[in-house]
């Protein structure tokens, strides 16, 4: 994981350090964004697309994200967020889709093209992969005191994600990218989880030559977290607690 931030997006100096509405957007495409969480994913596209958009950095440990403004926005309180086209977008799978459907035809297969069904395949599939990382978040994040976890659902929930990760590595063994024709929208989903992954599991070296892949590209370097920006984690690895 590199150690030296990133240029900051050019197409967002400054940005706001709290979300809520944006009045006179002009149409305006907006991120609400937290670093390093699922976000990153829709950053990272963004970022591959160069488009012109607005990011609004949320802190997952402030009281923006339950706040009324952002409410208007999230009434889960949840991130990302999306706004374009006029419409908010609640869900980063989605906001993957419609931006290689409506941006980035060359990052997405469309209905009766090659590859269609294994694209919307791995797109869900980088939810499978990313319910074992938010409970492994929890875990080791959220629940500071160690009376509230479990370890026995923390070992549980690194094995189940060690096991959803070898459907990508059968797959990124004999090719760079998931899809045969090169890199796509799928890798940003797929590629945050397994990157994010190997905070809580050891990569195999097919997996991690895969998440170097990604992380070696421009667009991803742009989308980790700018100085003086709120981390979502604070280490490289989390172990297991001792029983």
């Amino acid at each position: 994981m590199p150690e030296t931030p990133p240029e900051p997006t050019p197409t967002d100096a400054a940005p706001p350090a709290s979300g809520g509405p944006v009045k006179d957007d002009r149409g305006e495409i907006i991120l609400w964004h937290v670093p390093l969480s699922r976000s990153m994913r829709v950053l990272w596209l963004l970022n591959e697309l160069e488009l012109p958009f607005r990011l609004r950095v949320m802190d997952l440990r402030s009281k923006d994200m339950r706040g009324a403004e952002y409410e208007a926005i999230h009434p889960v309180g949840r991130a990302p967020a999306l706004q374009v086209d006029g419409n908010v977008i609640h869900e980063s799978g989605a906001m993957v889709e419609y931006l290689c459907e409506t941006r980035g035809p060359h990052l997405w297969r469309g209905p009766g093209e090659d590859g269609r069904l294994g694209w919307l395949d791995w797109l869900h599939f980088a939810e499978t992969i990313g319910q074992h990382i938010a409970n492994l978040t929890q875990s080791h994040l959220m629940l500071r005191d160690p009376a509230t976890r479990s370890l026995t659902v923390m070992k549980l929930e690194t094995a189940r994600l060690g096991r959803t990760l070898r459907l990508v590595e059968q797959t990124v063994q004999g090719q760079d990218w998931l899809m045969s024709g090169g890199f796509s929208g799928v890798d940003c989903a797929v590629g945050w989880s397994v990157w994010t992954a190997g905070r809580f599991t050891r990569l195999s070296p097919a997996l991690q030559a895969y998440a170097d892949r990604c992380t070696s590209r421009p667009a991803f370097r742009r989308a980790l977290p700018q100085e003086g920006e709120p981390q979502l984690y604070d280490r490289d690895f989390y172990e297991l607690p001792d029983a």
